[in-house]
């Protein structure tokens, strides 16, 4: 017979095994405060646990309704049938239907012959997330596109720490000049006291350029809710949309409710599914945003099949002043998932040169391989050896 606090110091472990997978930090030092106020709290008190999991692993407001669904599915599923505890019947009741997937991943047993179970039952979930993580975009079927708009939402994707201008104090890094002076007044001026300080970090600005031309109507709703879920995950995001004329929509996206904000969006833009001018609205990006978003070293990922009517000598001028403002210029292309694909058109040839990363985004794991790179690569700016472009009359 397995000790009870094994059985439930393992389960609870389960979970938050199952909360790293929907991207919320839930590391060892988490988990260990965690399981210390499991053992102080009420564990048939609803309401106390719920408010012991927002307090442990909640960064922002709109995080909530998903560790919500995610304890209502993990009470649920370990409840046995007939004999769910009045706590988990309440948090099933008040939240509703939870995720399938997760409530899958979720079911935990007390006997090893039950956990194997659960594990064939997590690895077969997992599995169909994977197939799913690696199929085209193009192929999708109208079921799998909708599980697909749910795991994007749920992504949460790093965009790297840069240092600030503002320091903090501790730290071994610098002397603190001024402290140091203020603190030899108590000694009649004598140094006896050292203080230092450190510079502080804070996420790294991500710019998101989306490509909503007719050439890539199969991918827009897709791209849309990946902006949402950036715009979401942090504050520090600006999402621009274009086709033939550039429309910012960061104000847009900030709502509780997708498809609402995915509506105001689509009402508001007039060029959807519309021709494409990719060099003149990046050109007026530059001249009209681009000192307000790229001051603090942004990250720029523009989301483009690259076909465009514009001119290609725009294209490289507007391009390559682009990356001289930003700190990384990341162009990603869903057409690269194609075989023997290969970027010929003239506004791809121009602005190759001035791309720091080229990348496909054809399906989920490429935009989670976005945020791969974006933690890689916060704190390393990429050479670039291109040949400055001459302006002409």
């Amino acid at each position: 017979m397995p000790d009870p606090g094994t059985v439930l110091t393992r389960n609870w472990l389960h979970f938050g095994r199952v909360l790293r997978g929907l991207g919320f930090d839930a590391g060892p030092v988490r988990m260990l405060a965690f399981l210390t106020t499991l053992t102080v709290i009420d564990l048939g008190r609803g309401d106390d646990l719920r408010t012991a999991v927002h307090a442990h692993f909640g960064r922002r407001r709109d995080e909530l309704p998903i560790l919500d669904q995610a304890l209502a599915a993990f009470l649920g599923a370990r409840a046995p049938a007939g004999d769910a505890s009045s706590s988990s019947q309440t948090a099933v009741r008040e939240r509703g239907a939870v995720m399938s997937l997760t409530a899958r991943q979720l079911k935990v047993l007390d006997d090893e012959e039950g956990a194997e179970g659960a594990e064939e039952q997590k690895v077969a979930s997992y599995s169909r997330a994977e197939l799913l993580r690696q199929k085209d975009f193009d192929a999708l079927t109208e079921a799998e596109m909708a599980e697909v708009r749910r795991l994007i939402r749920l992504m949460r994707l790093p965009a790297g720490l840069t240092r600030s201008r503002r320091a903090r104090a501790g730290g071994r890094d610098r002397l603190d000049i001024r402290r140091l002076l203020r603190r030899s007044l108590r000694f009649g001026g004598e140094l006896l006291v050292f203080s230092w300080k450190s510079p502080t970090v804070r996420p790294r600005p991500l710019v998101l350029l989306c490509d909503i031309s007719g050439s890539m109507e199969r991918y827009t709703r897709l791209l849309l809710n990946f902006a949402y879920a950036l715009k979401n995950a942090s504050t520090r995001v600006e999402t621009f949309v274009f086709a033939t004329r550039l429309t910012r929509i960061t104000r847009l996206l900030r709502s509780h409710d997708i498809d609402a904000a995915l509506n105001r969006v689509t009402a508001s833009v007039d060029d959807w599914s519309g021709g494409t001018r990719i060099g003149e609205a990046i050109e007026t990006f530059n001249r009209r945003y681009a000192r307000r978003v790229l001051g603090h070293g942004a990250t720029v990922a523009l989301i483009s099949d690259g076909w465009d009517r514009g001119d290609a000598a725009q294209m490289r001028q507007a391009i390559a002043r682009l990356q001289r403002s930003c700190h990384r210029l990341i162009w990603m292309n869903p057409l690269m998932g194609a075989p023997g694909y290969e970027p010929l058109t003239l506004g791809l040839q121009a602005a190759l040169p001035f791309v720091d990363d080229f990348l496909p985004a054809h399906n989920l794991a490429n935009l989670e391989a976005l945020g791969a790179l974006l933690l890689e690569t916060a704190n390393r700016r990429p050479v670039r050896r291109q040949t400055p472009v001459v302006a002409t009359a």
